[in-house]
C-alpha cells in the first residue's frame, strides 16, 4: 500500500468497507457465504467451466454477474466470489481514503484481496473469537467454515500483537509471514519442535518457552500433508527488538 497512509488507517477503512458489504446483504452471523451474499446484493452468480480465471465479473443485460470456475473445494469458490465482490467495492476504500485514480496506483487487485479476507472473516466477529478460543485454528474453522485454514491463519496476523504464521507442505516449509517483522525471521528451535510433533503424531500441539508460544495444527488429507504453525509472544517476557539478531533462529 502507499507509504503515505498508515497501516492502521488502511486496516480501519478495509474493515469499514467490508462491514458495509455485510450490512447491505444483511449478514448478521458467521459463517459468511460469499455466493449467497452476492445474490442478496442483486449480483447473479453463475459457473463457467471454460474460463481460465477462478472468478470474473461481467454485466449481462445490465445486471452485474459473477462467473466462477467450478472447483471441488468449496473454500476456493468462496474466495473467488469474495474476491470479485472486493473488486466491485474497492473504489469505496479509495473514496474513504480520499485517494483518486486507484487504477494508476496499481492497488485495485491487492485491495480486492484484502477485502475478500475481511468479507469471509469479518473483523467485528473474528477479532473477538480468536482470543475467545485461544487462537485454535480448528475451532475457528468450525465457526468460519467458508474460509480455508490458511486464510484464517493469515487473518490472525491482522491482530495487533506480533505473530508469525508458517505453512509446511509435504514436509517442507512453503510459506512464512509475520506482522511485526520485515522480513520474518527463520524458524526457531521451538517452532521446529512443534512442527515435528504435529507432523509425526497428526494431532495439534502447543509448546511454550521464554515468552514464546507455538501452536501447530495438522491439515492432512489423502495424498497431501499440510501443517500450519502460529507463533505468538508475551510482550514482557520476550525481547522483540533483538528477535532478528538471535542466533537461535534458522536462516531461510
Amino acid at each position: 500500500m502507499t507509504t503515505l497512509i498508515p497501516r492502521e488507517t488502511w486496516n480501519a477503512v478495509l474493515e469499514e468497507v467490508a462491514e458495509e458489504v455485510h450490512e447491505g446483504a444483511e449478514v448478521t452471523t458467521p459463517p459468511v457465504d460469499a455466493l449467497g451474499l452476492a445474490n442478496r446484493l442483486g449480483i447473479e452468480v453463475a459457473f463457467d467451466v471454460h474460463q481460465q480465471a477462478r472468478g470474473r465479473f461481467k454485466r449481462l443485460a445490465g445486471r452485474p454477474s459473477i462467473f466462477l470456475k467450478p472447483d471441488d473445494r468449496p473454500e476456493r469458490l468462496q474466495w473467488a466470489a469474495a474476491h470479485e465482490l472486493g473488486e466491485l467495492v474497492a473504489w469505496r476504500v479509495f473514496d474513504h481514503l480520499g485517494e483518486q485514480g486507484d487504477e494508476s496506483f496499481g492497488l485495485r487487485e491487492p485491495v480486492a484481496n484484502l477485502l475478500a479476507s475481511r468479507i469471509l472473516l469479518p473483523g467485528r466477529w473474528f477479532y473477538h473469537d480468536v482470543p475467545r478460543v485461544c487462537g485454535d485454528l480448528l475451532e475457528l474453522k468450525s465457526i468460519y467454515s467458508t474460509a480455508s485454514h490458511e486464510l484464517i491463519a493469515y487473518r490472525m496476523l491482522d491482530l495487533p500483537d506480533p505473530g508469525i504464521i508458517t505453512v509446511f507442505d509435504q514436509g517442507q516449509l512453503s510459506r512464512r509471514r509475520a506482522n511485526g517483522f520485515a522480513p520474518a525471521p527463520g524458524l526457531h528451535p521451538l517452532e521446529r519442535d512443534c512442527w515435528n510433533e504435529v507432523h509425526r503424531i497428526n494431532r495439534p500441539a502447543e509448546l511454550r518457552e521464554y515468552g514464546m508460544t507455538v501452536q501447530g495444527w495438522p491439515i492432512h488429507e489423502p495424498g497431501w500433508k499440510r501443517e500450519i504453525l502460529r507463533t505468538t509472544f508475551t510482550e514482557n517476557d520476550f525481547e522483540m527488538e533483538t528477535i532478528n539478531q538471535s542466533a537461535e533462529w534458522e536462516q531461510v
